[in-house]
Protein backbone atom coordinates (compact mmCIF):
# COMPACT_ATOMS: atom_id res chain seq x y z
CA UNK A 1 0.00 0.00 0.00
CA UNK A 2 1.62 3.32 -0.74
CA UNK A 3 1.44 6.79 1.50
CA UNK A 4 1.62 9.91 -0.15
CA UNK A 5 4.70 12.18 0.51
CA UNK A 6 5.48 15.92 -0.56
CA UNK A 7 7.06 16.03 -4.39
CA UNK A 8 9.14 18.94 -2.82
CA UNK A 9 11.07 17.27 0.14
CA UNK A 10 9.90 14.15 0.18
CA UNK A 11 8.24 14.52 3.73
CA UNK A 12 5.31 11.46 4.56
CA UNK A 13 1.91 13.57 4.69
CA UNK A 14 -0.28 10.44 4.71
CA UNK A 15 -0.54 6.60 6.30
CA UNK A 16 -0.56 4.09 3.99
CA UNK A 17 -3.43 4.20 2.06
CA UNK A 18 -5.94 2.08 -0.37
CA UNK A 19 -6.99 3.22 -3.57
CA UNK A 20 -11.31 2.86 -4.07
CA UNK A 21 -13.30 4.30 -6.62
CA UNK A 22 -14.10 7.34 -5.96
CA UNK A 23 -17.42 7.69 -4.12
CA UNK A 24 -20.50 9.70 -5.30
CA UNK A 25 -20.65 13.23 -4.04
CA UNK A 26 -22.24 13.53 -0.18
CA UNK A 27 -25.60 15.55 -0.36
CA UNK A 28 -25.90 18.32 2.03
CA UNK A 29 -27.60 17.83 4.89
CA UNK A 30 -31.16 18.51 5.24
CA UNK A 31 -33.29 21.26 7.28
CA UNK A 32 -31.73 24.62 8.86
CA UNK A 33 -29.16 24.35 11.09
CA UNK A 34 -28.01 27.04 14.09
CA UNK A 35 -24.22 25.79 13.98
CA UNK A 36 -21.76 26.20 10.92
CA UNK A 37 -20.31 23.20 11.75
CA UNK A 38 -23.76 21.41 10.94
CA UNK A 39 -23.85 22.47 7.74
CA UNK A 40 -20.61 20.93 6.96
CA UNK A 41 -21.44 17.01 5.16
CA UNK A 42 -19.92 14.05 5.81
CA UNK A 43 -16.22 13.26 4.62
CA UNK A 44 -16.35 11.64 1.09
CA UNK A 45 -13.81 9.32 1.42
CA UNK A 46 -13.50 7.08 4.20
CA UNK A 47 -10.56 7.10 6.66
CA UNK A 48 -7.57 5.05 5.28
CA UNK A 49 -8.39 5.19 1.27
CA UNK A 50 -7.80 7.66 -1.60
CA UNK A 51 -9.18 8.20 -5.17
CA UNK A 52 -7.54 9.66 -7.96
CA UNK A 53 -9.63 12.27 -10.16
CA UNK A 54 -8.60 13.09 -13.13
CA UNK A 55 -11.59 14.88 -14.67
CA UNK A 56 -13.70 16.38 -11.38
CA UNK A 57 -16.40 18.47 -11.57
CA UNK A 58 -15.95 21.57 -13.05
CA UNK A 59 -19.34 23.26 -11.82
CA UNK A 60 -17.77 22.54 -7.95
CA UNK A 61 -14.26 23.45 -9.25
CA UNK A 62 -12.75 20.82 -7.51
CA UNK A 63 -8.97 20.33 -8.54
CA UNK A 64 -7.42 17.41 -10.06
CA UNK A 65 -5.51 14.97 -7.12
CA UNK A 66 -5.72 12.29 -5.28
CA UNK A 67 -8.73 12.70 -2.93
CA UNK A 68 -7.97 11.70 0.54
CA UNK A 69 -10.13 11.68 4.21
CA UNK A 70 -9.32 15.24 5.96
CA UNK A 71 -8.19 12.95 8.81
CA UNK A 72 -5.37 11.48 6.74
CA UNK A 73 -3.16 14.19 6.58
CA UNK A 74 0.04 14.57 8.34
CA UNK A 75 2.30 17.20 8.59
CA UNK A 76 0.49 20.34 6.69
CA UNK A 77 -0.27 23.50 7.82
CA UNK A 78 -2.61 26.10 6.81
CA UNK A 79 -1.65 28.36 3.67
CA UNK A 80 0.35 31.20 4.71
CA UNK A 81 -1.90 33.30 2.99
CA UNK A 82 -5.08 33.64 4.63
CA UNK A 83 -6.84 34.99 0.99
CA UNK A 84 -6.09 30.96 0.53
CA UNK A 85 -8.78 30.00 3.23
CA UNK A 86 -12.05 31.49 2.14
CA UNK A 87 -15.42 29.88 2.69
CA UNK A 88 -18.53 30.64 4.63
CA UNK A 89 -19.14 28.19 6.80
CA UNK A 90 -15.56 26.69 6.27
CA UNK A 91 -12.71 25.70 3.63
CA UNK A 92 -14.33 26.24 0.12
CA UNK A 93 -10.92 25.52 -1.78
CA UNK A 94 -12.00 28.20 -4.36
CA UNK A 95 -8.60 30.42 -4.54
CA UNK A 96 -6.17 27.39 -5.08
CA UNK A 97 -4.21 24.95 -2.13
CA UNK A 98 -4.59 26.10 1.26
CA UNK A 99 -2.65 22.97 2.91
CA UNK A 100 1.43 23.75 2.76
CA UNK A 101 3.81 21.14 3.66
CA UNK A 102 5.03 21.57 7.27
CA UNK A 103 8.15 20.35 6.33
CA UNK A 104 9.17 22.73 3.22
CA UNK A 105 6.06 25.25 3.25
CA UNK A 106 5.38 24.03 -0.26
CA UNK A 107 1.65 24.23 -1.63
CA UNK A 108 0.25 20.51 -1.49
CA UNK A 109 -3.52 20.41 -1.01
CA UNK A 110 -6.69 21.58 -1.21
CA UNK A 111 -9.07 21.47 1.65
CA UNK A 112 -12.65 21.76 0.85
CA UNK A 113 -15.28 21.50 4.00
CA UNK A 114 -17.43 24.17 3.29
CA UNK A 115 -21.44 24.28 3.08
CA UNK A 116 -21.34 23.77 -0.94
CA UNK A 117 -18.50 22.17 -1.33
CA UNK A 118 -17.26 18.07 -0.56
CA UNK A 119 -15.56 17.67 2.75
CA UNK A 120 -12.24 16.37 1.12
CA UNK A 121 -8.45 16.85 0.82
CA UNK A 122 -7.09 16.49 -2.60
CA UNK A 123 -3.20 16.00 -2.68
CA UNK A 124 -2.26 18.21 -6.19
CA UNK A 125 -0.51 15.54 -8.36
CA UNK A 126 2.30 17.67 -8.81
CA UNK A 127 2.79 18.49 -5.39
CA UNK A 128 2.46 15.06 -3.99
CA UNK A 129 3.82 11.75 -4.90
CA UNK A 130 3.00 8.34 -4.13
CA UNK A 131 5.09 6.00 -2.52
CA UNK A 132 5.54 2.47 -1.76
CA UNK A 133 9.19 2.46 0.00
CA UNK A 134 10.03 2.72 3.44
CA UNK A 135 12.83 5.24 3.02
Amino acid sequence: MPYFACASCRRPVTPRLTEIPLPPEVPSPEGRTEHFSDRIRAARMPSGTYSRTTRPDRWAREPAGFVVHPDDLLGVEPHPDYRRRTGCCGLDGSCGPNLVCAGCGSELATREADCHTQNQVTLGFGAAVRSFTDD
